[in-house]
């Protein structure tokens, strides 16, 4: 009969034994564990991870159905959207690379900023939205530049004198950069890289002509980034 009282009285024990020890305190180690998962870098191998668990399950669901062995219709969207999840993941995985790429390689960025393209390329007489002389091998060689950098924009500036009204020359600048943005549309780069910033009329003294005032000027900013066509 007593060897029936013990095992039950050891089963308590044991129970009381468990509950009295106190639950060990985790912070450092979750801690450590997000300091590996920190940063661009540590993104990115998160992501590459989520992707290659979802792509398992996929292909352990395709690998059933293929074989004829499944035993619920949802098993083949549950592959999908893993398979969906595992693409999501490893795009992002590869945004957080190029982030990080982009970081690694900032002494690039710093001698980019520093090769800003600045040019006159076009040159017009008083009331004029037609350019009497244009600078064509430059607008061609920036359109080029900018259609071979698709996430590269420039921004096309144009004045006037002081020869005509204001809202008159206001509008006069805009058609002189447009008639350059088309010469650059032309050469290959896109619309949506275009910028222009109409100026009007230049400070002076009324009616006063001024050729350095009538021109259309080019700017241009490459900033460095490592992996452009990833969106």
């Amino acid at each position: 009969m007593n060897k029936y009282i013990y095992l039950p009285l050891a089963a308590l024990v044991l129970f009381l034994t468990a509950c009295a020890t106190p639950k060990m305190d985790t912070a450092d180690l979750k801690a450590e564990i997000d300091a590996a998962r920190s940063g661009h870098y540590g993104q990115a191998m998160l992501h590459e991870e989520m992707s290659e668990k979802d792509l398992e399950v996929a292909n352990n669901i395709l690998g059933h159905l293929e074989k004829g062995h499944y035993w619920n219709i949802d098993e083949k969207q549950k592959a999908l959207d893993a398979a969906r999840s595992a693409a999501h993941h490893r795009l992002e995985s590869e945004k957080e690379m190029c982030k990080w790429l982009t970081e690694v390689h900032s002494q690039n960025l710093h001698e980019a900023r520093a090769s800003e393209i600045h040019h006159s390329v076009a040159y017009f007489n008083s009331g004029s939205a037609v350019p009497f002389k244009t600078k064509d091998e430059t607008i061609n060689r920036v359109g080029r530049w900018l259609k071979a950098h698709p996430y590269v924009t420039a921004t096309v500036t144009a004045s006037a004198d002081t020869v005509g009204k204001p809202d008159y020359n206001l509008e006069l600048s805009e058609k002189r950069a447009n008639a350059v943005i088309q010469r650059l549309v032309a050469s290959g780069a896109s619309p949506d890289q275009l910028v222009v910033k109409a100026m009007g009329e230049a400070a002076g003294s009324d009616s006063m002509p001024n050729q350095e005032n009538r021109v259309v000027v080019i700017t241009a900013h490459h900033d460095y980034v490592d992996c452009p066509n990833i969106k």
